[in-house]
C-alpha cells in the first residue's frame, strides 16, 4: 500500500496538470474573495458567521477536492498508465484503495492551500471595505477542520467515480451536472407540497452543506454536523465499493 501511495504521489507531481490546477486555484480563490467582499453590503459580511462562510469558500472547496480525486483516477486511463500500474500492483483492491487515500490527501492539501489564500486575502480585503476582520481562532479552527474533513471525503468520492467512469471528460461533466442540476432538482421535487419529504438532506451535496453550516442557513433543512459527516462517509464508502467492483470486473488493457 505504501508503494502504491508513493507511486500516486510521483504521478501527480511529475505531470503538468497539478501546476495548472494550482494556477487555476490561485486565480479562483482570489476572484472569489475579492468579488465576495466587494459585492456585498457591509452588514452582510460583518458578523463572525458571515466571515466564516467566506473563509469556507463553499462550493469551490468541494470542487477542488472532487476534481483532484477525479484526476488521480481518470488520468490513469487517459494516459494509458493503468496497465503498468496493475502490472506493478496486481491487487486491484489495493490500487482502488490507494487511489482513494491519494484523492483524500491531495484534496485536503489543495483545499488547505486554498483556505490559506482566502484567509490572507480576506484579512486584506475586509479592512479595505471598512469591515473589521472578526473571525476568532476557536470557531475558525473547528470550521476549517470540518472543511478539510469534507474535502478528504470528496477527494475519495472523486477517486471512486473516476475509476468507475474512467473517461475524464465524462466523469467531470457528470459530477458537475449532479452538483449543479440533478441533486438540486431532486431536492426541490422532494420538498414540493405533494411530497413534503426531507429525504434530500441525505444526498451528498446537502450532507456537505450540513457539515459546513455555520448557523447562517436554516438548520431545519439540514442534518446536524455529525449526521452530515456520517452520511458523507457513507457516500464515500459507496463510491469506493463501486470502484472496487467495476475495476475488478473490467479488462483495462
Amino acid at each position: 500500500m505504501i508503494a502504491s501511495l508513493s507511486s500516486e504521489w510521483l504521478k501527480i507531481r511529475t505531470t503538468r496538470t497539478i501546476f495548472w490546477l494550482l494556477v487555476a486555484l490561485t486565480a479562483l480563490v482570489t476572484l472569489f474573495a475579492v468579488a465576495s467582499v466587494a459585492g456585498e453590503h457591509k452588514e452582510n459580511i460583518s458578523s463572525p458567521h458571515n466571515q466564516l462562510d467566506l473563509l469556507g469558500i463553499g462550493f469551490l472547496a468541494l470542487l477542488i477536492a472532487l476534481i483532484m480525486g477525479l484526476i488521480v483516477s481518470t488520468g490513469e486511463f487517459r494516459h494509458g498508465t493503468i496497465t503498468p500500474t496493475l502490472l506493478a500492483t496486481p491487487s486491484r483492491a489495493s490500487v482502488a484503495i490507494s487511489k482513494a487515500i491519494a484523492g483524500m490527501l491531495f484534496g485536503v492539501a489543495l483545499v488547505a492551500l486554498a483556505e490559506g489564500f482566502v484567509a490572507f486575502e480576506l484579512a486584506i480585503a475586509l479592512p479595505i471595505k471598512g469591515v473589521d476582520f472578526v473571525i476568532q481562532a476557536g470557531p475558525a479552527a473547528g470550521f476549517l477542520g470540518r472543511v478539510l474533513f469534507a474535502a478528504a471525503l470528496w477527494g475519495a468520492i472523486g477517486s471512486g467515480i473516476g475509476l468507475a467512469i474512467r473517461n475524464q471528460i465524462g466523469a467531470v461533466v457528470g459530477c458537475f451536472a449532479w452538483l449543479f442540476f440533478v441533486e438540486r432538482l431532486i431536492t426541490a421535487i422532494l420538498r414540493v407540497h405533494a411530497i413534503n419529504s426531507h429525504a434530500g438532506r441525505f444526498l451528498p451535496l446537502q450532507a456537505t452543506g450540513a457539515v459546513l453550516n455555520t448557523g447562517t442557513r436554516n438548520s431545519g433543512d439540514l442534518l446536524s454536523h455529525a449526521a452530515g459527516m456520517a452520511v458523507l462517509c457513507g457516500w464515500m464508502a459507496l463510491a469506493t465499493v463501486l470502484a472496487l467492483v467495476l475495476l475488478g470486473r473490467r479488462d483495462v488493457s
